[in-house]
């Protein structure tokens, strides 16, 4: 159960991982000091999010059946089978609780998780917090950089290949929800960013 709670963070850092010399490289352009005060910046105010939360009560994940009501409906696109979830709670180490939805047409499949870690931010809060620093990578193969949805407090990060009509998003919204979007089918930027919008992201925002 929790190889499968954490497989959403783990494809949201497949991209990260596959290039990590390149991305090495491309931090040393600016001062290590430079990306260590960005990174405190960004944990700094994921810390004062969670303290409003806390102070209101709310410390909980949501539980995964309620997660499933802001996955969207993608115009073209059917659900053959229903949305999966889970969650887990661990006492003293916190907890976590997903969904995630297939999306078909024809030859074309698009993915889309949400995961909710309200109850182990300390786990996620230093990754999530690099989506937020606005780098970028590009070669041969594929261009990866900031996307603006135009929602406060959303920051996205998507990847675009260029040999492969394939798409992927990851979307911090309130260093809480890490939403992943695959699309195997359908590289198009506008077309992922379209999915993105069409996810309640302001719902989510105001948790």
């Amino acid at each position: 159960m929790k190889k499968v709670a954490l497989s959403l963070g783990a494809i949201a850092l497949l991209s990260l991982i596959a290039c990590k010399d390149k991305v090495t490289n491309a931090i040393k352009i600016t001062t290590a000091a430079s990306v260590s005060s960005q990174v405190d910046t960004k944990m700094k105010e994921a810390k004062d999010r969670w303290a409003e939360r806390k102070a209101k009560g709310d410390t909980l994940a949501l539980p995964y059946k309620d997660l499933e009501a802001y996955l969207p409906d993608i115009n073209g696109y059917t659900k053959p089978d229903g949305a999966k979830g889970s969650q887990i709670n661990v006492p003293g180490a916190g907890g976590w609780s997903q969904v995630e939805q297939d999306y078909v047409n024809g030859d074309k499949k698009v993915t889309v998780g949400i995961f909710d870690y309200n109850s182990s931010q300390q786990s996620f809060m230093g990754v999530t917090a690099i989506y937020s620093m606005g780098y970028s990578f590009e070669d041969d193969t594929k261009k990866q950089a900031p996307a603006d949805l135009r929602v406060s407090n959303v920051a996205a990060y998507e990847t675009l290949y260029k040999k492969e009509k394939k798409a992927e998003m990851a979307v911090v919204v309130a260093d809480r929800f890490l939403i992943t979007i695959r699309s195997d089918g359908d590289g198009d930027e506008d077309f992922i960013q379209s999915v993105a919008r069409d996810i309640n992201l302001g719902g989510l925002a105001s948790k």
